[in-house]
């Protein structure tokens, strides 16, 4: 449970805590500390903590167990020069999202995780894809701008494939019409090649992204050629957004298995995405297609990549197929993996793997990284509403299991 008790204040200290025994812990702002930052040993008596707004970074934090059942957050207050809030805790945990209190601050699940993961929302273009009934285009645009609204900094927004292929997106062009003046926000569109890329370049399209896939079977059933054919497609490609100074991402897919061919070794999944990386793409997506991938067979393929391709360069797209998909992503993050797909309500599958179910949904990342202590800028109330808007329109339950358990709830703990 949480325990803060403010005991003074003074401009220059912005807080003093105590344990309920009343043994004091100080955060002080006075000077610099005499011999580094806190490192989250015991700081002994009488626990003082000094630190200078110029020892943390605009929303840095620092944390550590002062004692056996104590802990301490500090965090720069964003924007500021000089100030610092801090909480101390007793052991339990807290959901807010700036501070996590563990079990224990050197476990080494938790001890590597990141502060701050981007979310790349793919629900209006890979969740939508699948759906045999056409979504109409003001659907999909007011759906994007629920999710723009929401804090996502990256919305993928639809794919200039050819219609006979994927009849779901025909309307690509009247979506980037209707989105293609709202700024503060990146909205990527998938395109098969350098037809594709023009049409997306033409309707105003300010970034785009190509697929590949470690298998090879899979790439012909996929996108009619083999994986050879797809990445001298996707050089075309490469070649024209640099010229036009466009940015391009990279998908492979199958990175673990196929519908196909089975385990996809993880050297093919390391050779499509150098290929992808020295072609020029500015992040690689690793996508388990068929959701068969657990972090035993993840960590493996991570490890392969990361031989050839630099960690931040790289990011991860879960299916839910088997319910992995979460333990997938906390072992990628683990791994130094800054960067997640996921698709609002979990919608999503493919439509050339068959039994593939929907991408892992993108509330229940959000309430993970809550609860890891890590930022996403995403307001967790305000997906779930988009979330709840297209379920509602296609006539189904929600997919996420958060949204459907805090949908349940009323008060604070819905809140969270």
């Amino acid at each position: 449970m949480l325990s803060r008790r403010v005991l003074s204040a003074s401009p220059r200290c912005r807080h003093l805590f105590s344990r309920p025994n009343d043994t004091n812990y100080y955060l002080t702002v006075d000077k610099p500390p005499a011999a580094g930052l806190f490192s989250g040993h015991d700081l002994g008596s009488p626990r003082r903590l000094l630190l200078s707004p110029g020892d943390m970074g605009a929303g840095e934090r620092i944390t550590g167990w002062l004692s056996g059942d104590t802990y301490l957050c500090c965090t720069q207050v964003e924007g500021t020069s000089d100030s610092i809030n801090a909480l101390v805790v007793q052991r339990g945990y807290c959901t807010n999202s700036n501070v996590k209190v563990p079990h224990d601050i050197e476990n080494n699940l938790l001890k590597n995780m990141p502060p701050h993961v981007t979310i790349v929302e793919v629900g209006p273009r890979d969740g939508l894809q699948n759906e045999k009934t056409i979504v109409p285009t003001s659907v999909k645009v007011e759906l994007i701008k629920m999710l723009i609204s929401s804090g996502l900094p990256v919305v993928e927004a639809t794919s200039f494939v050819s219609p006979k292929w994927v009849p779901q997106l025909a309307d690509a062009k009247d979506v980037m019409e209707a989105i293609r003046s709202i700024s503060g926000v990146r909205l990527p569109v998938l395109t098969p090649n350098l037809k594709g890329f023009e049409a997306a370049v033409a309707a105003g399209a300010k970034e785009v992204a190509v697929f590949a896939a470690a298998s090879e079977s899979f790439s012909k059933s996929n996108i009619n050629c083999s994986i050879e054919d797809s990445l001298t497609r996707y050089r075309e490609v490469a070649n024209e957004s640099k010229k036009l100074s466009i940015p391009f991402r990279g998908y492979v897919s199958c990175v673990v298995g196929c519908p196909i061919e089975g385990a996809v070794p993880p050297s093919k999944v390391a050779y499509v995405a150098k290929e992808l990386y020295e072609m020029g793409c500015y992040e690689i997506s690793l996508g388990d297609t068929i959701g068969v991938g657990t972090p035993g067979t993840v960590v493996p393929m991570l490890q392969s990549v990361l031989k050839v391709v630099p960690i931040d360069k790289l990011a991860v797209h879960f299916h839910d197929t088997y319910g992995q998909a979460l333990a997938n992503i906390l072992a990628s993050l683990q791994m130094g993996i800054r960067t997640i797909d996921s698709s609002v309500s979990g919608l999503g599958g493919c439509p050339y793997a068959k039994g593939a179910s929907g991408n892992v949904a993108t509330e229940d990342v959000v309430y993970m990284l809550n609860g890891l202590g890590v930022k996403t800028n995403v307001d967790l109330g305000k997906l779930m509403h988009a979330g709840d808007f297209i379920c509602k329109h296609l006539g189904r339950p929600l997919g996420s299991k958060t949204a459907t358990a805090l949908s349940k709830i009323k008060g604070p703990t819905c809140k969270l």
